[in-house]
């Protein structure tokens, strides 16, 4: 288990979608391919004790629904590196376990939680302009989640529901999946998909989430300062209050937050943060705890899900209790 400091914690939590002075000047190489038959190429998987069973707060059930789940970029590579990260590598492994551990706990009161190790794409691929590298190292990366999701149909059965989750990098490869993968079955199977971080176009082939106990949807969301300008004006995104869980406009307060969770130590911080839908986006005053001082962003990209952690498990618990009595 991979443990940090508080401070470290922080400045993780803190980081942003800026360039950090990151090089470009990297190395295009195909590490080996992940083998999904194989439960050492799983970060978390249904036949193993491991970090996606942490639980940070008591869980009244489990509803034996199974969760895909992309964890986010975790591959800085400096100059001389790689396009796209090892799996297999024990350093790449390490950086994967903090966001994996952090991030999909909110999602295991649904079930067994599936997180596959991918060879996913660097960092600099979000700030160079695309080319032919840049998309190769890409599609690497997606065509790894997707083969990994293939075993997971494979592995839950047919006919199983299913729930998507996600943030960042892996939220992109997620709605591609979505896109070019989803037939009609799938859509059907589908509970919910939480596609956290990025901006995702409101005309997949499932629809936006409106009602905190709809399913068969997508619900997303990126979480800024209220001073912040959206990045994407105009383009019809996505986007669902993590808090109202509707697509309201109306600000939530952040009473009304039952807890955020931004330290490995499974600290609940209690009416942390609101939320508005605001232009395509999330808005909210600065979150305020031990050692908050270090965030200098207005950007809360790292802390999309962390900061609604408890209301995601109670929305993903309220769905799936809302499926039951459909049925």
């Amino acid at each position: 288990m991979l443990f940090i400091s508080r401070t470290l914690a922080i400045a993780l939590f803190a980081a942003t979608m800026v360039s950090c002075g990151l090089s470009q000047d990297l190395v295009f190489e195909v590490p080996p391919a992940p083998d999904y038959t194989n439960l050492d190429s799983w970060a978390g998987h249904a036949e193993k004790l491991d970090i996606t069973d942490s639980l940070f707060v008591p869980t009244p059930r489990t509803f034996g629904v199974p969760v895909f789940y992309v964890y986010p970029t975790v591959h800085f590579p400096k100059k001389g590196g790689t396009w796209n990260a090892d799996s297999y590598l024990q350093e790449v492994r390490e950086k994967t376990h903090y966001a994996v551990k952090m991030q999909s706990s909110a999602f295991n009161v649904a079930g067994p939680v599936y997180a596959p190790y991918y060879r996913q794409a660097a960092y600099q691929v979000y700030n160079v302009a695309a080319n032919t590298t840049t998309v190769n190292a890409y599609n690497l990366a997606y065509n790894d989640v997707r083969a990994a999701f293939e075993q997971f149909l494979v592995e839950i059965g047919p006919d199983v529901p299913f729930v998507l989750a996600s943030h960042s990098q892996g939220t992109d490869h997620l709605e591609r999946l979505i896109r070019n993968e989803f037939d009609k079955d799938l859509q059907e199977r589908l509970v919910v998909a939480y596609l956290v971080g990025m901006p995702v176009l409101d005309d997949l082939p499932i629809p936006l989430c409106k009602d905190p106990m709809q399913t068969g949807c997508f619900v997303s969301w990126r979480t800024f300062h209220k001073s912040a300008e959206a990045p994407d004006n105009g383009v019809l995104i996505g986007v669902v209050n993590p808090l109202s869980w509707d697509t309201s406009t109306a600000e939530v307060p952040a009473e009304d937050n039952p807890g955020a969770i931004v330290f490995e130590s499974g600290e609940v911080l209690p009416g942390l943060i609101g939320a508005q839908i605001q232009d395509g986006i999330i808005i909210a005053d600065r979150p305020k705890f031990k050692g908050s001082w270090l965030i200098r962003t207005k950007n809360y990209h790292r802390g999309d899900i962390n900061l609604y952690y408890l209301s995601i498990r109670e929305n993903l618990q309220a769905r799936l209790e809302n499926l039951e009595q459909q049925r």
